[in-house]
């Protein structure tokens, strides 16, 4: 095996001939450096003897390497054998640390950035089959953002109870989030904040049994604090304001600051109305002479009408006349009012008493009004329930002034226990309220 100085000029002139697949050019200052050409490449090499045996090794490229690191490569890796080391397995465990090393660092940079709302996209895209259709639609109310236009009436939708926990980061999920997280929304949807726990719950454990998300998600996020933040199953039961609290809720209601929320909150518990009805209520379905509304019915598309009771006109015919809605807001998109919950839940707080949603004041009316003795069907054609007997269906359909009797009754019953003094005076003006 003749050696020849490496000098650039050998390096760049050394060819494969074209009847041969490859032909080698050795140093003779490093013992065991050569260059290999083949047809349309060459590399320097390294070869030698490790216990006995021939091995050759791939320095790389002459275009990379100059001579003088080929060289200082080719003496390292003989001083690896002259240690009993195979070069081949030593540059193997390099490659393998430093892929190793990259997919630490991927792996951390995506547990850095992993956001649930991706997970949770997987988790849907992965289940959903072995899912019933009502099962699929409660993850999609859940997680939706909201700002949707609803199908129904005005407004858009809200935003699902889940979309929040959706918009943080995996590792960002902990214990006293999702303890937060329920306390906030329990505030103004306790059952829906509890739907939601259980939905995210199942989601948290098929992550923690997740081959690449089981790292990521904090095993210890779900903990008994969490559970004792979530509302107790069947408090919809509960979510009524009984007669005692009259007194102290329509003294914290009334004394809100903004009147129209107040006189929809009022609304609310003297109609037995659905929270969207009233809220979609225009001057133009209010008929005072008559002492009458037009709801917008959920289970009649042409609506009902129902009582206008003297105290709630009084509250009504008090309300700026902003545009074409009753509970108007001059700072919501479509101008009616959007969000009194907060308002509804900060009086609750000032009165000592329990939470009760919007629609637990729909519940309430129904539940009062047997303290009047308000006939089942009575109560059912003014909250706008479908009627379930066939007589009630066929044959009674009660008229306004039959209504107004039963439901006056209910008002100044409503207003005896909560101690709110009321005088009606001409039609001409109106109603107003005696403090």
């Amino acid at each position: 095996m003749s050696k020849v100085k490496f000098t650039s000029g050998r390096i760049n002139e050394f060819f494969c001939p074209t009847d041969k697949q490859q032909v080698f050019l050795w140093d003779s200052e490093s013992p065991g450096l050569g260059l290999r050409a083949t047809k349309g490449a060459k590399s320097y090499i390294y070869q030698g003897k490790l216990n006995g045996k021939a091995i050759r090794v791939t320095i790389g490229d002459p275009k990379t390497w100059g001579i003088k690191e080929a060289q200082a490569e080719a003496r390292r890796l003989q001083t690896l054998i002259d240690e009993g080391s195979d070069p081949r397995l030593v540059k193997a465990e390099k490659i393998a640390q430093a892929e190793a090393t990259r997919e630490q660092a991927k792996a951390e940079a995506m547990r850095n950035s992993l956001m649930v709302q991706t997970v949770w996209d997987e988790y849907i895209a992965e289940n959903q089959s072995s899912w019933g259709n009502h099962h699929k639609h409660d993850h999609t109310k859940i997680s939706a953002p909201g700002g949707q236009p609803k199908k129904r009436g005005g407004g858009v939708t809200a935003q699902g109870v889940l979309y929040p926990l959706l918009q943080m980061r995996m590792i960002d999920i902990h214990s006293d989030v999702l303890a937060d997280w329920q306390k906030r929304e329990s505030q103004v949807r306790a059952t829906s904040a509890r739907h939601g726990f259980i939905l995210f719950r199942s989601f948290w454990n098929w992550c923690s049994q997740h081959k690449t998300y089981s790292s990521i998600a904090d095993p210890l996020a779900i903990s008994k604090q969490v559970r004792k933040s979530v509302p107790q199953a069947g408090t919809k039961k509960s979510d009524v304001l009984q007669r005692a609290h009259l007194k102290e809720w329509f003294e914290a209601v009334r004394n809100i600051s903004n009147p129209v929320i107040s006189a929809y909150l009022q609304g609310l518990l003297l109609t037995g109305a659905r929270r969207e009805e009233l809220g979609e209520l225009k001057w133009s379905d209010v008929d005072f002479k008559l002492g009458a509304m037009w709801i917008k019915d959920k289970v009649d598309a042409e609506g009902r009408m129902i009582p206008l009771t003297p105290y709630l006109a009084s509250r009504i015919n008090a309300l700026p006349h902003r545009n074409e809605w009753v509970f108007s807001s001059p700072t919501a998109a479509d101008g009616k009012l959007a969000e009194p919950r907060i308002a509804h839940t900060r009086a609750l707080v000032a009165a000592g008493l329990d939470h009760v949603t919007l629609h637990g004041l729909r519940r309430t009316f129904a539940s009062l009004a047997e303290w009047v003795e308000m006939p089942v069907g009575v109560v059912a054609q003014i909250m706008g329930h479908a009627p379930n007997a066939t007589a009630e269906r066929h044959y009674k359909s009660r008229p306004l002034e039959l209504l107004a009797i039963w439901h006056g009754k209910y008002e100044a019953w409503i207003l005896e226990q909560a101690g709110v003094e009321f005088a009606q005076t001409e039609q001409a003006h109106g109603l107003r309220v005696v403090k």
